[in-house]
């Protein structure tokens, strides 16, 4: 691999630092400058979102105001996410009018990770980590997203994520999925990976789904009734996990649900920016509750065979639910399509420990279309 050796968070600072969007991704990028001693000068919203308030200690100016008083001489730090079209059009723009750097902290964290970053002193401390993922994945074009997105960390320059971008579809192909495929969707959300998996492969033979949050799990019910699906599915309002448990649960009703977190050891998570919502504050919380969970080979082991495809996008529990899958890994060696940007080592410790589970995988790496680099899946499939 060729990695860029300077951390952009060492090149700031020349000109007057601008953070560009507010909510959570704002909150991460201030505290951890703060930590680090990086002054932030001013910070600006997009026109909609501009209504004359103040967060966290900076008035929140429009881009206009920021071009008028910095004389167009500064840089921006981007702080929301992004995964349309206009939306991330609009970025692309800005960074290729002005010096742009794009933080891409992990969604969830450690209590003690607060002043951690993916940089290249990063990369150094887990070279040799790192190097042992790159060198599982099974095609060039997965090393070629690998090293990309590694780059993408350390400068924080869009380009890399320009480069790697690629349809779900394609993704899909290198899995070559059978006919009485049963899929597993766990994370199910409101069932917008079931159709999108149906979409791409009709002759499907049973689906299961798994959603923790409630309000997302009555949104997937309704969905696959009023699409005739519910006959075809089993769906269960719990979530993955390494083996059956009662566990905390910050319910957002929507695909930020989770179980992590970063204020205290109860297994619950931060919010994060809706997309392009640069006006939401990361303190507008979700509720804390108790929801059951349990492992796919308890719940499942019993129920699939043969040609399996499992998907995990579980927001924080990727290493505990293929933990609680691994018979069926080792049994059956399902396709996998795994989340591999929730935390800061997942794009190499997750790698390695499906390689783990079962030795037969061939692993694939592909980013798909998304700001910052979210949507980053590996994808499993046993070799011939």
């Amino acid at each position: 691999m060729n990695i860029i050796n300077r951390s952009f968070w060492e090149i700031i600072g020349g000109k007057p630092v601008i953070l560009y969007g507010m909510g959570n991704g704002a909150d991460k990028i201030i505290d951890y400058c703060a930590a680090k001693n990086i002054k932030i000068d001013d910070m600006f919203a997009s026109d909609e979102f501009v209504r004359g308030h103040s967060f966290r200690g900076f008035d929140v100016k429009s881009l206009a105001q920021i071009k008028q008083i910095y004389n167009n001489n500064f840089c921006v730090l981007l702080s929301f996410a992004a995964r349309h079209d206009p939306v991330i059009n609009k970025i692309y723009s800005l960074a290729d009018e002005y010096e742009m750097y794009v933080p891409n902290f992990p969604v969830f964290r450690e209590s003690n990770q607060a002043d951690i970053y993916f940089d290249y002193n990063y990369y150094i401390k887990y070279k040799q980590e790192i190097y042992q993922a790159y060198d599982m994945l099974a095609d060039a074009e997965s090393k070629r997203v690998f090293e990309c997105v590694i780059n993408f960390n350390i400068t924080g320059k869009l380009e890399y994520l320009r480069e790697i971008e690629s349809e779900r579809e394609s993704a899909l192909d290198l899995l070559d999925l059978q006919a009485d495929l049963d899929y597993i969707d766990i994370g199910a959300y409101d069932g917008d990976t079931i159709f999108e998996i149906l979409n791409y492969k009709k002759d499907i033979n049973k689906i299961y789904g798994l959603e923790p949050d409630i309000k997302n799990f009555n949104k997937l019910e309704k969905n696959l009734r009023e699409n005739d699906l519910l006959d075809r599915c089993e769906i269960y309002n719990l979530g993955a996990w390494s083996e059956p448990d009662l566990l905390y649960f910050n319910a957002q009703a929507n695909r930020n649900s989770s179980f992590r977190a970063e204020i205290d050891s109860a297994p619950t998570k931060t919010t994060r920016s809706d997309v392009g919502a640069d006006s939401i504050s990361a303190r507008e919380r979700g509720i804390r509750s108790e929801v059951r969970v349990d492992s796919i080979d308890n719940l499942l082991g019993h129920k699939v065979s043969g040609e399996i495809l499992i998907k995990y996008d579980v927001e924080g529990a990727e290493f505990e639910a293929p933990t609680g899958t691994r018979e069926i890994i080792k049994k059956y060696s399902p396709k996998l399509i795994i989340s591999l940007y929730h935390k800061i080592d997942d794009i190499f410790r997750l790698p390695v420990y499906i390689k783990s589970l079962n030795n037969n995988y061939k692993l694939y790496l592909r980013k798909h279309k998304y700001i910052p680099c979210w949507d980053l899946n590996l994808y499993a499939a046993a070799g011939s």
